[in-house]
């Protein structure tokens, strides 16, 4: 993928088919240690990565960096799971192509997120975590169908009334 640096980042789309560049709000997050800013800054990402099913190259670019951060930095959250899982859903939407000469990185980096997943194991598991948790392990595993199903167990109401079914 490419550098942090790079200003390539200028020109990226994000999920609003416009540029956006992820870089900026990356650095901040490689560089804080206020959780109160991570969450401010996965906010921003969440919002201009991701709209209403729509992803970007810079989306993409910004995935292995997520990861990357994350493994640094401990800062393993429901948010930036999340984020990462939706991203590689949508992927597999009508969504942009990863251009061949990155897709190989990018996927090695999603063969990162089984360690990050672990590491978080003697930790409380909310319903919010588990699911970004489960979506992301199944994700980084292809397994994409299975991650956007478990996306969908948001809601206690949708996870209760699964159950009812089966």
């Amino acid at each position: 993928m490419i550098q942090l640096n790079d200003p390539e980042w200028k020109e990226l789309e994000g999920g609003y088919r416009t540029p956006y560049n992820a870089s900026i709000a990356l650095r901040r997050l490689e560089e804080t240690n206020s959780s109160e800013e991570v969450d401010d800054i996965l906010a921003e990402l969440w919002d201009e990565l991701h709209h209403q099913g729509n992803v970007g190259l810079a989306s993409y670019f910004a995935v292995p960096h997520l990861i990357r951060i994350a493994k640094d930095k401990g800062m393993i959250s429901a948010n930036m799971l999340g984020l990462i899982a939706v991203i590689e859903v949508q992927r597999h939407k009508k969504n942009p192509q990863i251009p061949k000469e990155y897709v190989e990185s990018y996927l090695d980096s999603l063969n990162e997120i089984p360690e990050l997943v672990d590491s978080a194991k003697k930790r409380e598991w909310d319903l919010e975590f588990t699911i970004a948790a489960l979506s992301a392990l199944a994700a980084s595993k292809r397994q994409i169908k299975i991650a956007q199903a478990v996306l969908n167990f948001d809601d206690e109401d949708v996870l209760d009334e699964f159950l009812e079914t089966y």
